[in-house]
């Protein structure tokens, strides 16, 4: 791609409730990298489609792949001279949110292929990460962690839909040899105040980024 080696792109992927935006806060700070977070507080449609996700499914998930597009071309252009760390791949957004919707009907086929065909085009050319790293929950964990949270519109998520996220997840990791992806169990790990385990966690992504 013509960029200096020494530069890398990493991308931090889990369902929500896994610890994605602590995992990228953490890298960030301990390997100076530049952070691109997961732009929640702005979608606007997020807390209607709790509501109504039949009436507001497409337009929520349009707003992170624009969103996800938007920061790919700022990382290519940012690659030749820094780091980057990005919370959420892409790859998270198509084919575990997105695709979940069609499969719950809160999407139909041709919202669904209009949004693919949205995906087909954007992606297109951006920069591909070096290392995914994916962070694999149990689901009580998950629950439990989506209940102590402060996003009020998230309180009442059915725990099949947790489940349809990990499974979808879990598939398109599997059926993508061509990404470099590790998994990291995160049920025993607190990135949020352990020093050893944060200590651990970071050593651990600076071999495989080593290697």
């Amino acid at each position: 791609m013509g960029r200096d080696k020494k530069n890398h792109y990493i991308s931090v992927t889990g369902i929500m409730g896994s610890g994605k935006t602590t995992a990228a806060n953490l890298l960030a700070r301990r390997l100076g990298f530049h952070l691109f977070e997961e732009n929640v507080k702005e979608n606007v449609f997020l807390p209607l489609f709790y509501k109504d996700a039949k009436r507001w499914a497409l337009p929520a998930q349009l707003f992170y792949l624009r969103e996800k597009t938007h920061q790919l071309e700022k990382i290519k252009n940012l690659l030749p001279r820094t780091s980057i760390i990005q919370d959420s791949p892409i790859y998270q957004d198509h084919f575990t949110y997105a695709k979940a919707q069609l499969l719950l009907g809160n999407m139909n086929n041709d919202e669904y292929a209009l949004y693919q065909k949205f995906f087909d085009v954007f992606h297109q050319n951006l920069p591909i990460p070096d290392l995914i790293i994916e962070l694999e929950t149990s689901l009580p964990i998950i629950q439990n962690r989506i209940q102590n949270r402060a996003r009020n519109y998230e309180k009442e998520i059915a725990p099949a839909y947790i489940k349809l996220l990990s499974v979808l997840q879990k598939d398109w990791i599997s059926q993508s040899p061509h990404l470099k992806i590790i998994t990291v169990n995160t049920d025993n790990l607190n990135l949020v105040v352990n020093t050893a385990h944060q200590k651990e966690f970071v050593e651990m992504v600076k071999k495989k980024l080593a290697q």
